[in-house]
């Protein structure tokens, strides 16, 4: 686990108001969606982070430290004794030990575009819908509104044309991939992936079948 990731998943859930345990109408029904387990050594990395906190404010506001400290402490206080920042331990964990699973072409991403997704995601959708996505997630079933949450985190962080083009050559496609993929937009690759969500294997099947270019020759 990479600490300056963590240490972003901290100062954004200290400054903001998603992270700060009240994440909005939703946040009644999400809140109870239990956290993905973990095995991280929690007071030795909230150690580790509360030192580069406090690295942070002596850069940032030019106290000294012993200020920083004072100021570090109180940052850290806001989450509720920890908790929070514990649950997002949690939630980064799981998902960094799985992300190369997920559905939409995880098993191409790098693991910086896998923390660069669980991060946007937990500062787009707050602590409690992040984890609550995590729990629920499934191919067929879901609400447009939580196919989208989970999505475009991801294509914000990978391009999605080009992994589905790479998955393409990995699966052995006969047509010719650049061919098929022809005039498509990332935009295209991610709709794909919400009907998956929402509408299972079918749905993505046939949104794909609308987009792609079924005129293309296969190869000799």
């Amino acid at each position: 686990m990479r600490l300056r990731t963590l240490l972003l998943l901290v100062t954004a859930c200290l400054s903001v108001v998603a992270c700060s345990g009240d994440d909005g109408p939703d946040a009644a029904s999400s809140s109870t969606a239990p956290a993905p387990t973990t095995t991280v050594d929690t007071a030795a990395m909230m150690d580790d982070v509360r030192e580069e906190l406090v690295q942070l404010v002596m850069q940032r506001d030019g106290l000294d430290r012993a200020a920083a400290e004072v100021r570090a402490d109180e940052l850290m206080a806001k989450d509720g004794d920890g908790r929070v920042v514990e649950q997002q331990m949690a939630v980064y964990s799981s998902w960094m030990s799985n992300y190369l699973m997920h559905p939409v072409l995880g098993r191409h991403w790098t693991e910086a575009e896998a923390e660069c997704a669980i991060v946007t995601m937990m500062q787009v959708e707050g602590m409690a819908r992040t984890a609550a996505l995590m729990s629920s997630s499934q191919t067929g079933g879901m609400e447009v509104s939580d196919a989208l949450a989970l999505v475009q985190p991801v294509g914000f962080c990978v391009d999605l044309l080009a992994m589905m083009r790479a998955d393409m050559v990995a699966l052995g496609v006969p047509q010719d991939p650049d061919c098929l993929l022809a005039g498509l937009a990332e935009e295209d690759v991610a709709s794909w992936f919400v009907a998956l969500f929402t509408h299972g294997r079918e749905g993505f099947n046939a949104a794909m079948g609308e987009d792609l270019d079924l005129t293309c020759p296969t190869g000799s």
